[in-house]
């Protein structure tokens, strides 16, 4: 008989990982490598949020004025410009996801193989990589086109209400309505990335896959086992947000020095290692065809697992 599983076991497995991967020993140029390859895969998922608050006041008033009048006067040219920046930003955007698709493989290498290589994992999981991006832009699209179906269904059951300028029972049902439809769509949304992230990159390396064979055995996998997915959905999330008010203790610790690139994923590079570690534990207890660690060695699993006993 198989052994329940836990979604609060591999917390603890975690942990040691993260004490022999990175501590034992302590080697800085180990650190700075997992830590570039750990910064890869983060790119793309965040952006500083910029302050405008003073920006628009009153004595602004008559230069955006000037500036409406002269964008009036210049139509086609300013069209063709924002054009041009539209497709530089998507061309620049699309380029940074394949990178960091890429990178979440060497990541993942890296953290179960106990090392800290770039150019080895960046060329074996080539494949992977590149099937992760396609379906991370497909996601995209499709989460776009769902979106937008929503707010058009809400617009379209409140446009009584909007042609007659009124506020009645078409307007409260379309926002009714939306917040339901939105809540889904943000809970599922949710689920899917947590999933894409926890579960099918480390099912994708391990099997030498595509994402779509990937999701397919994790979909098998999800029926058999709902409940403990939805468990470990609910815990993820509360373990997101400790992972989260951590780092941002150390953002109000080291200010500055937590807004540039790559310095502060390196900082708090054992926050991501654990969270990393705890999918890939978490997913071993569904059977050896799920292990990853033992792949390289059963040596280093074992120390992954269980602490080291105390010296008497």
């Amino acid at each position: 008989m198989s052994s329940p599983i836990s979604i609060i076991e591999p917390v603890s497995h975690a942990m040691a990982t993260v004490k022999q991967t990175l501590f034992s020993p302590f080697d800085m140029v180990k650190w700075l490598g997992l830590g570039f390859t750990a910064w890869l895969s983060l790119l793309g998922s965040g952006s500083p949020v910029l302050n405008f608050g003073n920006f628009w006041n009153k004595d602004s008033s008559e230069p955006l004025q000037a500036a409406w009048n002269w964008t009036l006067a210049h139509l086609a040219l300013v069209i063709s410009l924002a054009a041009c920046i539209g497709v530089c930003v998507l061309a620049v955007s699309l380029a940074v996801a394949w990178v960091a698709s890429r990178g979440k493989f060497m990541f993942l290498d890296n953290v179960i193989h106990n090392r800290a290589e770039i150019v080895k994992p960046w060329e074996r999981y080539r494949t992977q990589g590149n099937s992760y991006f396609l379906f991370s832009v497909c996601l995209g699209l499709a989460s776009l086109a769902v979106l937008g179906a929503i707010i058009l269904i809400s617009t379209l059951i409140a446009m009584p209400d909007i042609t007659r300028q009124h506020f009645g029972a078409n307007a409260i049902s379309a926002i009714v309505l939306g917040l339901l439809l939105f809540l889904v769509y943000g809970i599922t949304l949710t689920a899917v990335m947590l999933f894409l992230e926890d579960f099918i990159v480390p099912i994708m390396a391990l099997r030498s896959c595509r994402a779509l064979t990937a999701w397919s055995l994790f979909f098998d996998l999800f029926k058999a086992h709902t409940g403990v997915f939805i468990l470990y959905l609910l815990f993820r999330i509360v373990l997101g947000w400790a992972v989260g008010a951590i780092s941002l203790v150390f953002c109000c610790f080291l200010c500055c020095v937590m807004w540039i690139p790559y310095v502060n994923t390196v900082i708090v590079l054992p926050l991501f290692v654990f969270v990393r570690c705890y999918s890939i534990h978490f997913l071993e207890q569904f059977g050896n065809e799920y292990r990853l660690f033992e792949r390289e060695s059963t040596d280093f699993i074992s120390v992954a697992r269980e602490p080291p006993p105390t010296p008497a």
